[in-house]
């Protein structure tokens, strides 16, 4: 493994974007085949576990941010999740809301960044789960609702149930 130290001497942690590979249960248009796509195999828990111990290794605390494709599809990732935590100080995932809300407030997370995204006829489910999860949770949340020209009337009716119900989000303009 290589040595790794950070640019700013000051920092007190080191924060590592994991992405877990490039499995999603979506396909959004304008989503590149080089990030995503809806057949690459999962990474084997045993592997992904090997990386956080190798991880757990450097002398900073850990902050994880798991992304990918969509994390939360592979089949062992509660699993990576609570291995995760015995190693680090903080774990974020972003993820496109199609678990439960009840799925998500058992996961050891820290914080949760949800993208939502209207190319996908379980975009209202999605949404759903967000606002649910928000009412569940006592982490903070952040939602990128993904702003594409052809869906702005369902963006702005997801914008006013975010705005209703007090959740973050951020519009994401999709070109």
């Amino acid at each position: 493994m290589e040595k790794i130290t950070s640019r700013w001497p000051h920092q007190d942690y080191i924060k590592i974007e994991w992405n877990l590979g490039k499995r999603c249960n979506f396909d959004c248009a304008y989503c590149p085949s080089e990030i995503h796509d809806n057949h690459s195999p999962h990474t084997d828990i045993s592997i992904l576990k090997s990386t956080v111990d190798k991880l757990s290794h450097i002398n900073k605390p850990l902050r994880i941010s798991f992304t990918g494709g969509e994390p939360c599809i592979h089949p062992k990732i509660s699993e990576l999740f609570h291995y995760a935590r015995q190693h680090s100080s903080w774990i974020n995932v972003t993820t496109n809301g199609t678990r439960k809300a009840e799925w998500y407030a058992k996961q050891p997370l820290d914080h949760i960044v949800f993208s939502l995204h209207f190319e996908t006829a379980d975009w209202k489910r999605c949404l759903s789960n967000i606002i649910d999860t928000h009412k569940l949770i006592d982490i903070p949340i952040q939602v990128n609702v993904m702003a594409h020209h052809e869906h702005m009337e369902n963006v702005r009716r997801a914008v006013m149930l975010l705005k209703n119900n007090n959740v973050k989000f951020v519009l994401r303009r999709i070109r």
